[in-house]
């Protein structure tokens, strides 16, 4: 047995065509953190929809380079375009991921801010679906969330 390192990763590819958009994040630590998973889980695009316009030093380190090759984007406003869109949220309408069904090979998940989660707007003109928990506390960091968001969205 031998522990791979960086240089014996190979990747995989899937046929996916992924779009997360971050609905008002604000800690450069999540800023960074989202733009590595969505690198692991071959995401085409980040957009974040907030008013900060550039990636801080923090974010940057804790992206650990994949701003560099990453897509992404930070916009005041959106177009949601034709895909399979869900936001990742607790509401009172929300199932649990394990009922997601995917319709098609285009994808948009939206993770909400830090403190407020995903605009009601939002949650009313898409499919609400959330992790089921089962400790004490009511919520997950985002970057910890969207990941395993897209451990479903991405598994064969």
């Amino acid at each position: 047995m031998k522990q791979f390192t960086h240089f014996d990763f190979k990747s995989e590819n899937h046929d996916l065509d992924i779009v997360v958009v971050c609905d008002g994040l604000n800690s450069p630590a999540n800023i960074g953190g989202v733009l590595r998973v969505a690198d692991a889980f071959g995401v085409s695009e980040v957009v974040f929809l907030s008013e900060k316009k550039k990636m801080t030093p923090r974010a940057k380190s804790v992206s650990r380079g994949t701003e560099k090759f990453v897509p992404h984007s930070f916009v005041e406003k959106f177009d949601f375009d034709n895909r399979d869109w869900f936001c990742l949220e607790f509401s009172s309408i929300s199932k649990s991921i394990g009922h997601l069904k995917l319709n098609s090979k285009k994808i948009g998940l939206i993770v909400g801010n830090e403190n407020e989660g995903v605009q009601e707007k939002f949650l009313a003109d898409f499919p609400n679906f959330h992790i089921d928990m089962y400790g004490k506390n009511s919520s997950m960091n985002v970057t910890n969330a969207l990941s395993i968001a897209l451990f479903k969205v991405t598994c064969k």
